[in-house]
């Protein structure tokens, strides 16, 4: 998500925590490939409604460029006033254009990798030589991407216990605990499609290509 759309939640955030139920929009985000059914399972575990409105929230800004303009059509049927509210502001700090943009580019990102997907290459199931390669260049972002994955907080909690002090393998041990559940599912397009749902660079995931 773009540094401006982060700006817009947060100067919004008491606003869209005291009027929005998070249960109106999950759906339409779920579809959107926004959400995944574990973050909503997480979201809604929150015990009240602004709580799960703030862990949303929390959430969106990790899930890439078309986030904001996907949470903003989701509030278009119920909160349509904070819908245009929301766009309105980006339009007066000169989103407009870029939004546009910013569409087109998800667009032309989808395309390539439904491509790759569908390339033999693509199709191909990742090695463990590969996902430890891998594990050694995503560092830090492994968490979101594990998320991604529909790890639980819980999962994530026990690879670190598995493996402290240990952050390469800690990494490892999820992308094979991934490998392990996909079966045959477990392909390079499959991976890189949820690694670029997350804002994963390319540089992380170019050697597979």
């Amino acid at each position: 998500m773009e540094q401006r759309h982060r700006d817009i939640l947060r100067r919004n955030r008491v606003k869209l925590v005291k009027n929005v139920k998070v249960q109106h929009i999950t759906n339409f985000l779920i579809q959107e490939d926004v959400l995944t059914d574990t973050m909503v399972e997480e979201i809604m575990a929150e015990k009240t409604s602004h709580g799960r409105v703030e862990q949303l929230l929390d959430t969106l800004v990790t899930r890439g460029p078309k986030a904001f303009m996907m949470f903003c059509k989701s509030l278009e049927e119920l909160y349509d006033w904070l819908s245009k509210d929301l766009l309105e502001q980006d339009q007066r700090r000169g989103g407009t254009t870029r939004a546009v943009q910013c569409q087109e580019d998800v667009l032309e990102d989808k395309m390539a990798r439904m491509n790759l997907q569908d390339s033999p290459r693509g199709k191909e199931v990742l090695t463990e030589k590969e996902l430890n390669k891998l594990a050694d260049k995503l560092g830090a972002e492994w968490e979101k991407l594990a998320i991604e994955l529909d790890f639980k907080k819980s999962e994530l909690y026990k690879f670190k216990e598995d493996n402290k002090n240990n952050v390469h393998a800690q990494i490892f041990d999820m992308l094979c605990k991934w490998k392990e559940k996909q079966g045959r599912k477990a392909t390079v397009g499959n991976l890189i499609h949820s690694m670029h749902e997350v804002s994963i660079g390319e540089d992380v995931y170019k050697f597979l290509l």
